[in-house]
């Protein structure tokens, strides 16, 4: 990247650039790890009901599709609140605004411990989804605010590792609380909830001591330093700031393009994520052995989504990066579906898991691109509509398995929808129009 913003100008071009690759390698050491903490406990606290599901369902009476159902209202409860919650971290900044939404969704998931019949399941559902509805495309908008385009793929999968990690330490953590059944009068599905929405509250705790508003308030960076990181920023993409009004980003080409990409990625996602724990049991696989098995396909995605937008960022190429991404997830839901084996259903969910995981930074990194001006409510606008996805997924998998009483129908359609989503991605992953030229 050559800057020709004057307010980076030194004698020495080559050292502006070592600097600023240096004010970067910061930034990740001082907030990723940080931010992917908190991720990991919120996704945590969004799917554990799929380990709890194992003891919790025939308690409260839940048939397949009702905690279908329930998985997926979560996102009945996200999408309405995500644009306003997107422009309240815009106002009050971040560690404020992220701090009030850690606490209330560890305060809600620690809640479902007391839920005792069906109604008050779905309720809680929708509670922790309208809890933690301004988290993610929180923390999206706020890493525009802190790097530029350029580097932010690579960053958000260190951040969007988190999806998979919750898995790799929640699996395990998850089957481990559940043998407490009994202890002080608690089923071992409402410790689960309990200690795990604990978490949240603690984390939430945390985020005024760690994380700065801007790089303007950062006491670890130089007042030379943030100037030369706003101006970076500045120099390559379009400002990321609030408009008074977003309702016209409903008729955008781009925005909703985008929004049905990501709705895609997300029937996917939960599909594959609410799902695991059940599929594996309904093979055979012990209960004791349901933890670890389930983690294994999200360690793969893990290091391969890593790899894979690091290799995004050093061949400037995201085109075909997310298009194959969003191929192995086919694949793998496709070869899932038509086997009863459980190493060869753990195959085909590696390959989802890759596929999916490695596609959700490098979606992110492309759509922040094309936003433009309109970065604070198109994020929330693309998280809110791609997110009710979440409920199709769990929805669909619960309604066929209750009528088919087999997982295949489900997987095929999610790898028929996902290959769909392969040739969207290819006519979105172009180089930025103009937003006002791309009205419906």
């Amino acid at each position: 990247m050559t800057l020709s913003n004057p307010s980076l100008a030194v004698s020495d071009p080559i050292q502006t650039e070592l600097n600023l690759k240096r004010i970067y390698r910061r930034i990740t050491f001082r907030l990723i790890p940080f931010l992917m903490l908190l991720y990991l406990v919120a996704f945590l606290n969004r799917v554990n009901v799929s380990f709890a599901a194992l003891t919790m369902n025939s308690d409260l009476g839940l048939t397949n599709a009702l905690f279908g159902i329930g998985a997926g209202i979560f996102f009945l409860g996200y999408v309405p609140f995500e644009v306003p919650s997107n422009f309240m971290l815009a106002k009050v900044g971040a560690r404020l605004w992220l701090t009030v939404l850690l606490i209330l969704m560890g305060l809600v998931s620690a809640g479902f411990a007391f839920v005792h019949t069906s109604s008050a399941y779905m309720i809680m559902r929708f509670l922790l989804g309208a809890a933690e509805s301004g988290f993610f495309p929180g923390v999206v908008l706020y890493l525009t605010f802190w790097l530029p385009a350029s580097v932010r793929g690579g960053l958000m999968s260190l951040f969007i590792v988190s999806v998979p990690l919750s898995t790799v330490v929640g699996a395990p953590l998850s089957m481990a609380i559940l043998k407490m059944n009994g202890i002080a009068g608690l089923r071992g599905w409402q410790w689960l909830f309990v200690l795990e929405g604990g978490l949240a509250i603690v984390v939430g705790l945390m985020i005024p001591k760690v994380l700065a508003d801007s790089p303007k308030k950062a006491n670890w960076l130089s007042s030379q330093e943030s100037t030369w990181l706003v101006a970076a920023i500045a120099s390559e993409s379009r400002a990321t700031t609030a408009h008074a009004s977003w309702i016209h980003l409903f008729r955008s080409r781009t925005v909703l393009g985008f929004a049905l990409g990501y709705f895609i990625l997300m029937i996917g996602l939960y599909g594959l994520g609410f799902w695991i724990p059940r599929i594996l049991t309904s093979q055979g696989l012990p209960v004791a052995q349901t933890g670890w098995m389930t983690a294994l396909p999200y360690v793969i995605a893990t290091v391969g989504m890593v790899l894979w937008s690091r290799h995004s960022d050093s061949s400037g190429e995201q085109t075909w990066h997310v298009v194959l991404a969003f191929l192995a997830a086919a694949l793998g839901m496709y070869v899932a579906s038509v086997t009863h084996v459980v190493a060869i259903s753990v195959a085909g969910f590696s390959i989802a898991a890759l596929g999916i995981c490695s596609a959700m930074p490098l979606f992110w990194a492309v759509a922040t691109e094309h936003l433009g001006e309109n970065g604070v409510a198109g994020i929330a606008v693309i998280n809110a509509i791609g997110c009710l996805g979440g409920f199709v997924g769990p929805f669909w998998m619960g309604w066929l398995v209750d009528r088919t009483h087999f997982f295949s129908a489900g997987l095929l359609a999610a790898a028929i929808t996902l290959a769909l989503g392969a040739a969207l991605m290819y006519g979105l992953s172009r180089p930025a129009p103009s937003l006002s030229a791309l009205q419906i």
